[in-house]
């Protein structure tokens, strides 16, 4: 690569504002958002797409696309200012397409989402093969012109009276493995969490004369038998260095463009997100608030089609959890066919964009925007993924999303103001059993950690219960009291403060679920009794022995069902209450009393064999703590069809309950607070009230694969 001397002077002036070669964890955090009501881009949900530009694009057919996204009811326009674009050769810059693209946002009122490459070098460059290669900003023969090009971009667009916001990176990632820089910076983290050597020595099998000497770990799938201390602590600095490269991100857009609203979008949620370096609640403090891609071709393999709502529910429920109380995005969602491309070929119906829109909506996400509006033209993904045809012709994708945005502008004031009900339960989403996981259970497929934590949500998704995911640091906080039930499927491991807070929740009041394997293991993978562990004063119980079992197995005394998965765990007899009486007689699941709390337990992986099998009896098991909890909210599905995704939102004198089936047609009974009217805002059609126990119920078809969002006007007390 060839530095021609006038960028080497820009070179060392960045060098020299930007400090030594360390990252530096000191670098700008993102400012949270606590109210977005005045920021345009997130006063109200918005429906956009991605525009990626073809080498084809002319002036006229930008303008003529944007025309189109505009009459479709798009007011969002995500795009990557792709680095190679506008730099296909050193120091000469090229914005034109770049300024089509916001100029024609600007004419038919579109915001731009502008997606910063800097982890992506050009060509010319010759360090990566293409773009998307998540080179590592900590290189310092590339941080340096990261710096130029986004300076370029963002004084460029900042001041152009489309721009919404800047995405710190595309779908972050790591790529980065044993490289000199990535080294340095371990060394620098390793030496900030211990201090000493001597301190680190203690613990790694293999020792160290200094930190700077510091090699990547072999992988258990290499060497079978593994060091867990140094292995946990690679997994923690990869989560620690990518968000302390999107934070080095921030601080340059906030350099040139102070104050500017920032965004992120991880993908692959339904994945074990530590252990690729994804820690979401590490990466929240990088931006201003957070979004996600969700791709049922990459992402919902797990799951037949018509659990695509569970899917798709599970993600939009994770993502907004991270992101409160910021507002939330869905930022990239499958928009057309995956013909080559995607773990799976599929191509959405237009009622599945409807029922994905109306469920993120539902769920109060600010923007939800498609991957992507029109086809690219080259590469591996040419011709797919798109909402519309190649020069932006209508589909029955474009149509169904049209038909949801003339609903959302018809009914803006309500949606403008209108937020999700909170939530009464809490499943722990615990990043420790994850990353002990990723050591442990490499010879096993897929995850069964991060698959019992779905087979947890979807119990509860189908119980039409309101959920959040709890991280285990706003857990060792304190922030479990905000609860009334927390859920703890597959939790094998939960560090001393994890085991406190838990403890102390459950004192005052709280209701814990748990199963199988629960507190067996601390955070670096050291077991001291069975489980669970040091929480047996609150279940009241410790296991006598783990019964390993091959097939799954029916759990309760005179049921037919497979209902009991990877373990039978042998409960003493005589402790507690005995909820499931097992095929021996012996207790297979028992509630414990503590405090002023209580603690239910299961001993078997009973969330992972409900995602794999559904069992209306196991559904209740696992809900039923919840749905007691709940029973008071303002608004709620009192019947319906099994596969109905349901949300609930409340603004000021109204209240909405939004429908989406995902299953056969039925009947729908929803409940609201005392109302003086009720409508179907989607088919127009004005619903019947009848009052019971003082409260306003109404009964409607739910066609198979149907939508409703029924909007209730509430009456006045008094």
């Amino acid at each position: 690569m060839q530095i021609t001397k006038p960028a080497m002077e820009r070179i060392s002036r960045r060098a020299i504002l930007g400090g030594g070669a360390s990252l530096g964890l000191g670098a700008l955090a993102a400012q949270p958002l606590q109210d977005a009501s005045a920021i345009p881009l997130l006063a109200r949900p918005r429906i956009g797409a991605e525009f990626f530009l073809n080498a084809t694009e002319t002036r006229e057919s930008v303008f003529e696309h944007f025309r189109r996204m505009s009459q479709t009811g798009l007011t969002v326009a995500r795009v990557f200012t792709i680095w190679d674009h506008i730099e296909r050769q050193q120091g000469q810059w090229n914005f034109a397409g770049y300024d089509w693209i916001y100029d024609a946002a600007a004419q038919n009122g579109i915001l731009i989402a502008n997606t910063l490459c800097s982890e992506d070098p050009p060509g010319w460059m010759g360090t990566a093969p293409f773009y998307h290669a998540w080179r590592d900003l900590s290189d310092p023969g590339l941080r340096p012109f990261s710096e130029i090009y986004i300076e370029k971009v963002v004084t460029r667009y900042k001041s152009h009276p489309a721009h919404g916001v800047w995405l710190l990176q595309n779908e972050p990632g790591i790529n980065s493995g044993a490289e000199p820089f990535v080294l340095a910076e371990y060394a620098r983290w390793l030496a900030r969490k211990y201090g000493t050597v001597e301190k680190l020595n203690r613990l790694w099998y293999r020792p160290l004369a200094r930190f700077e000497d510091v090699q990547a770990p072999v992988e258990p799938r290499v060497a079978s038998w593994a060091d867990y201390p140094s292995l946990l602590d690679w997994r923690r600095f990869r989560c620690a260095h990518l968000a302390d490269q999107l934070r080095w991100i921030h601080a340059q857009v906030d350099r040139h463009h102070p104050g500017a609203l920032t965004h992120i979008n991880p993908p692959g949620l339904t994945s074990n997100m530590p252990a690729s370096g994804r820690d979401l609640w590490r990466l929240k403090p990088t931006a201003a608030f957070m979004g996600a891609s969700m791709h049922a071709a990459w992402h919902f393999g797990m799951f037949p089609r018509e659990d695509f709502g569970v899917a798709y529910g599970y993600c939009c429920d994770l993502v907004r959890s991270v992101s409160a109380p910021a507002p939330w995005w869905v930022t990239e969602l499958q928009a057309g066919p995956t013909i080559l491309t995607g773990t799976r070929h599929l191509n959405p119906t237009a009622g599945e964009i409807t029922r994905w829109l109306w469920d993120g909506i539902g769920n109060g996400a600010r923007g939800i925007l498609f991957w992507l509006w029109h086809p690219r033209t080259e590469g591996n993904e040419a011709g797919e993924w798109a909402l519309a045809g190649p020069q932006g012709e209508s589909t029955a994708r474009t149509r169904a999303t049209q038909s949801v945005a003339e609903v959302l502008r018809r009914h803006d004031s309500f949606f403008a103001s209108a937020r999700p009900l909170a939530a009464r339960a809490a499943i722990l989403y615990d990043r420790d059993a994850m990353l002990l996981y990723s050591i442990d259970g490499w010879r096993r497929p897929g995850d069964d950690v991060v698959h019992s934590l779905m087979g947890c949500y979807k119990a509860l998704h189908r119980s039409r219960v309101p959920v959040d995911f709890l991280d285990t640091s706003e857990l060792e906080a304190g922030l479990a009291g905000r609860y009334k039930v927390l859920y703890l499927p597959y939790c094998y491991a939960l560090s001393g403060k994890a085991v406190d807070a838990i403890r102390g929740f459950v004192r005052a009041g709280g209701t814990l679920w748990a199963d199988g394997l629960v507190g067996w293991k601390d955070e670096q993978g050291v077991t001291r009794q069975m489980p669970p562990g040091p929480l047996s004063d609150v279940f009241g119980f410790t296991l006598e022995d783990i019964d390993a079992v091959w097939e799954p197995f029916t759990l309760a005394q005179g049921a037919t069902g497979k209902d009991g998965e990877l373990w039978r765990c042998v409960i003493p007899e005589g402790r507690g209450r005995v909820l499931v009486e097992g095929a021996d007689g012996r207790p297979a699941a028992i509630e414990n009393h503590y405090g002023a709390g209580r603690a239910i337990y299961f001993g078997t992986a009973l969330t992972l064999g409900y995602l794999r099998r559904d069992n209306a009896v196991v559904e209740e098991w696992v809900a039923g703590a919840a749905r007691e909890a709940s029973s008071d909210l303002p608004v709620a599905l009192v019947e319906s069809p099994e596969k109905v995704s349901f949300r609930a939102l409340t603004a000021p004198g109204r209240a909405a309950a939004v429908l989406c089936n995902w299953g056969e047609s039925g009947t729908a009974t929803i409940r609201f607070p005392a109302a003086a009217s009720a409508l179907d805002i989607v088919s127009g059609v004005a619903l019947e009230l009848r009052l019971v126990d003082g409260s306003s119920q109404v009964t409607m078809p739910l066609p198979a694969g149907g939508c409703a969002v029924v909007l209730a006007e509430l009456r006045k007390e008094g």
